[in-house]
């Protein structure tokens, strides 16, 4: 990458990825996001630094604000838009409101880093109240340099909510609220072209009540702790190109809940890959290898399957990019319907730059997540889901942007649907659009 954009990276620290956040994939616990670590304290994502991506982000930056030796950078946007289908239920089309609120503040030093960030997002839905909800995250992040060596720490802590629209929710209609709390320790030791990097990380969800409508539902038997060691080892093939080599072992204890079984579980995986980002036209990361599950308390079968991501980004102009990203893994329990789930999902998104300040964006979409019988005698599950979309990012001017998007969300699932007693119609095949206009601040 160009040496002054790399120097502003580094300079905008763990912050960049949360700027950018409304126009790139939806977040996801991605392995290539967690192991192939970058020059940034925390979850920066540099591979992205010749893309219009960046490219719209570098070239209208705010300032932001210097206190000393950190850089303050506050946030606001506002949104106004109409869903066909908020709660994936017929008849439950409603209009929508999003305020969203950020503040984030980063070191400016030259060896050392540290970035700490808040922020919070609200959704409200005119004709539907039991569809609101509110998320917020916090967390702080930072690295010490150790000679060649870096040892880097990071907290977050968030309360956030499940969607019926997301791949993998079965039963999900109302809102699910869950907070986490994610604690992860790596150090990096260098031998040369080599490094070793082992890792360790603690997270623990806590799941509560989807209310309104007169029902309570209670999603407390997702709530579990999760602790994960890994072992990374990585061979610089060249500058900027390394073979990559993962262990990782993870081991879950779920809440138990009355007349309920825990989904508790240990897991152990193992990838090898490329990272691939020295080319000015095509950057590609990929992992490939193979996880299994098995349940240490309740009857579901054990899972074993090949997993893999692919992310690829590849600018064939200035003006153009287009990002791949392709996945398959084992997730977590997203529902107490649902405890061994295999997802595969691939989303391909096109950016252009149709002038100075004009972007657009277009995106499809598809996945599909795959259950096994959690008991004898119970039905495995299917679902697909496609999505696509279009947007225009209008820079007003470094403080000020507006934004004009549609997408169209379609989902079948194949096993049928849990029992809902608020919405008894629910189908298995839904259909959603959403158009919005919306305008940030940021300084």
């Amino acid at each position: 990458m160009p040496t002054r954009l790399a120097a502003i990276i580094r300079r905008l620290g763990p912050m960049v990825p949360l700027a950018v956040a409304s126009w790139t994939h939806p977040a996801r616990a991605q392995l290539i996001a967690q192991y192939f670590p970058s020059d940034l304290p925390g979850y920066a994502s540099p591979e992205q630094a010749d893309s219009v991506i960046m490219h719209q982000l570098m070239s209208h930056q705010p300032a932001g604000i210097h206190v000393g030796d950190f850089l303050v950078r506050p946030s606001a946007a506002l949104s106004a838009g109409y869903n066909t289908n908020t709660l994936a239920t017929p008849d439950t089309q409603s209009p929508q409101f999003v305020m969203d609120g950020g503040l984030k503040v980063n070191s400016d030093w030259t060896r050392h880093a540290f970035g700490l960030f808040a922020s919070v997002s609200d959704r409200r839905f005119s004709r539907i109240p039991i569809a609101d909800y509110t998320n917020w995250t916090t967390g702080a992040g930072g690295s010490l340099s150790l000679g060649q060596d870096t040892l880097a720490l990071g907290y977050t802590h968030y309360r956030q909510h499940l969607s019926s629209m997301d791949l993998g929710n079965f039963g999900v209609s109302r809102p699910v609220p869950y907070s986490a709390d994610d604690v992860r320790l790596t150090y990096t030791k260098l031998f040369g072209r080599f490094s070793v990097i082992p890792s360790a990380i603690y997270e623990d969800y806590s799941f509560g009540r989807a209310t309104g409508g007169g029902i309570d539902t209670d999603y407390g038997s997702l709530s579990h702790h999760l602790e994960t060691g890994s072992l990374t080892s990585r061979f610089e093939l060249s500058t900027g190109n390394s073979a990559v080599m993962i262990l990782r072992g993870s081991a879950a204890q779920y809440q138990s809940t009355q007349g309920g079984t825990p989904n508790d579980y240990v897991d152990g995986a193992a990838f090898a890959g490329l990272d691939l980002d020295t080319n000015s036209v095509i950057r590609y990361r990929l992992l490939a290898g193979g996880e299994t599950r098995h349940f240490t308390r309740s009857a579901a079968p054990s899972v074993t399957t090949p997993t893999f991501e692919i992310d690829t980004i590849w600018s064939p102009s200035r003006m153009d990019t287009v990002s791949i990203f392709f996945y398959r893994r084992i997730l977590d329990p997203a529902s107490p319907f649902a405890r061994n789930q295999t997802v595969t999902d691939g989303r391909i998104q096109l950016d252009h730059e149709l002038r100075r300040n004009v972007f657009l964006r277009g995106f499809a979409e598809g996945g599909m997540s795959q259950t096994g019988r959690t008991v004898a005698g119970t039905r495995s599950r299917t679902q697909t889901l496609f999505k696509f979309g279009v947007s225009a990012n209008w820079a007003i001017n470094r403080y000020v942007t507006a934004d004009l998007s549609f997408s169209h969300v379609n989902n079948y699932s194949h096993g049928g649907l849990p029992l809902d007693t608020l919405y008894a119609g629910r189908r298995s095949t839904f259909a959603s659009n959403y158009i919005a206009l919306g305008v940030s601040f940021a300084e």
